[in-house]
């Protein structure tokens, strides 16, 4: 992709999110991206070779383009009582980016697309991502403000499927549908991950009010 800049460049990442999000990797056509694009052929193999080396630079290219805009918090930063508050501000603050930034919208379009066989550059994302949060949970453990009755790459595991799971369902749902449900990540987090508050004779956690009779 660094053959190719300006017009250029935006037009082929354009055109290769529409083929790829509209038919699947196996179905694509090379020649449909290279016509919607605008470019040559003599051009657009200059600067990859394949379908699989295509893919790996868009996707590679919107990544870089987010992170000129975005970029997860250091570990550390979790530590404490505001352990919480920041997970929400975090998933609040990515939920916000893909309403506004172009580039993250184009990358989820294609994000979940079957792999081509090999791996590429969302596979490596996708190990940065459940690595951060892995470390991330390991500061709220030590802050006590993340439970501690399980391994932590048990509760990684955990924390990363639900959250992939829900980016999955919010990119096919319609808009109005994953706006209701933009504080559900940090709640289902929250309420799988936080510690057991404890609970008084009654049964009743100790921090909620209650009337006697």
């Amino acid at each position: 992709m660094a053959q190719l800049t300006g017009p250029h460049r935006d037009a082929l990442i354009e055109a290769t999110v529409v083929e790829f999000a509209a038919v699947g990797y196996e179905a694509a056509s090379l020649n449909r991206i290279i016509r919607s694009a605008g470019i040559s052929k003599s051009s657009f193999y200059h600067a990859v070779s394949s379908k699989a080396e295509l893919l790996d630079a868009v996707v590679s290219a919107l990544i870089g383009e987010v992170r000129m805009r975005w970029s997860p918090p250091d570990p550390q930063r979790f530590a404490g009582r505001d352990f919480w508050p920041l997970v929400e501000e975090v998933l609040n603050d990515l939920a916000d980016l893909g309403v506004e930034d172009r580039a993250l919208q184009l990358l989820g379009r294609i994000f979940y697309l079957p792999a081509p066989g090999a791996d590429d550059a969302r596979i490596a994302l996708l190990d940065r991502v459940r690595e951060w949060v892995r470390q991330v949970l390991d500061v709220g453990v030590a802050s006590g403000e993340v439970r501690a009755d399980l391994p932590v790459d048990v509760l990684a595991a955990a924390a990363f499927g639900l959250l992939r799971g829900l980016d999955e369902w919010a990119l096919a749902a319609p808009a109005e549908a994953a706006r209701a449900a933009a504080d559900a990540p940090a709640a289902l987090l929250r309420s799988m991950l936080a510690p057991a508050r404890p609970q008084n004779r009654r049964g009743t956690p100790d921090s909620m009010p209650f009337i006697s009779s």
